[in-house]
């Protein structure tokens, strides 16, 4: 793939807040506590930093890919501020729990997260991001729809607790990260 002007703005978007990826995704609820520390001994190891960051970056493209779909057939607003919603609060909760695992790094190992994570955001489709523009002008009648459409430009920052807090913080309080 060419890199273009969309993997450029998605790029920056990293830098404000973002991380990415467009992989398939599991849906299941997180094991993980949203604050990302462990509750028990036996708890699973977290991932090496780098496989981490891939994790993260799949959702993020995954949310996207996702997102595309859900709205390919134009839903009335109603429909579609729903489905974006719960479509959104999963991936929240799933990028949560992993924001929780990179939490517990050293300042060199949250690097190499997100040095993967911006990697990621390179691999997004254009044909994606184009679609994902169009429904941001399909739904710009709608302000509070078209706002939660574009919040997925910047929904890797629920795996980054210092940007959450920074930039959402009623969000992080939501969702007791302090």
């Amino acid at each position: 793939m060419t890199r273009s002007a969309p993997a450029l703005v998605l790029a920056g978007a990293l830098t404000l807040g973002g991380c990415g990826g467009a992989a398939a995704v599991s849906t299941s609820t997180p094991s993980t506590p949203a604050t990302g520390a462990s509750t028990s001994s036996t708890a699973t190891p977290s991932p090496p930093p780098g496989e981490l960051g891939d994790r993260i970056g799949e959702l993020y493209l995954a949310a996207f890919e996702d997102l595309v779909a859900a709205l390919a057939d134009r839903p009335d607003p109603a429909t579609a501020t729903m489905t974006v919603s719960a479509l959104k609060e999963t991936y929240i909760q799933e990028l949560v729990a992993l924001g929780g695992e990179r939490e517990l790094l050293d300042d060199v190992d949250r690097a190499t997260v997100d040095a993967r994570v911006a990697a990621a955001l390179n691999r997004l489709p254009t044909t994606t991001f184009e679609a994902y523009q169009q429904t941001l002008t399909d739904y710009r009648d709608d302000p509070d729809l078209s706002d939660l459409i574009a919040s997925f430009n910047i929904i890797g920052q629920y795996a980054n607790f210092d940007l959450l807090r920074d930039q959402e913080p009623d969000e992080a309080a939501r969702l007791g990260i302090g």
